[in-house]
């Protein structure tokens, strides 16, 4: 069966590794491509795609979640699978709730990476090791979020740096020294799990 498949990737290489896979396991596809989410938006209205797989950590991936919207508005039988390098247990449950098919991981294998565009582009939920089961979003456990083991403080903190307040901002904004704002900061990545800012950006615009 013919099918559509766009895709949007950060580096050129992970563009050329993810059409081949295309072109070798969906030979029928038509493949288009972008490695910005504006680009995407762009040309998604002008066809109809069965597949969009958005790459998160392509330049403006500040906008992943308005642009899984957005497609669902334009296009709501689109499929979207979601291929990052974040924590599949973290991301993977509120990106569906969102409208996305799927989360892969960009350490799965390339059977698992089969697997999920097959899952995603019959309309079966892809997350995990179990992607044969059919589930609403909404099915998976979401007691633990990322932020609730937060102090009051911490959260404060969390949510300065979030809107782009640097050390000594918060430092002075707090009447706290910089190097106690900044064991706040490491204290509030190890328990929210994220290794940079743009990641506890990215948690934060999901859970908030």
């Amino acid at each position: 069966m013919k099918q559509n498949i766009f895709l949007t990737y950060c580096h050129e290489i992970v563009g050329v590794a993810m059409k081949w896979l295309v072109q070798e396991h969906f030979p029928l596809s038509a493949i288009g491509e972008a490695q910005n989410f504006q680009t995407a938006l762009s040309v998604l209205p002008k066809q109809h795609y069965d597949l969009v797989v958005l790459d998160a950590e392509i330049e403006d991936s500040a906008h992943l979640l308005g642009t899984v919207k957005h497609i669902k508005s334009i296009s709501p039988k689109t499929r979207i699978l979601i291929f990052s390098e974040l924590d599949e247990a973290v991301y993977g449950p509120k990106y569906l709730a969102f409208g996305a098919n799927g989360f892969l991981g960009k350490k799965a294998d390339i059977s698992s990476i089969i697997l999920a565009i097959k899952t995603a582009l019959r309309g079966d939920v892809f997350l995990g090791k179990q992607p044969d089961e059919r589930q609403p979003a909404m099915a998976y456990a979401d007691d633990k979020l990322p932020f609730d083991a937060l102090s009051k403080r911490e959260s404060q903190i969390a949510k300065l740096l979030v809107q782009g307040a640097s050390l000594t901002d918060i430092s002075r904004k707090m009447k706290l020294k910089e190097t106690t704002v900044s064991t706040y900061k490491k204290r509030i990545f190890e328990k929210t799990g994220v290794k940079t800012l743009s990641d506890l950006i990215a948690i934060w615009q999901i859970y908030q």
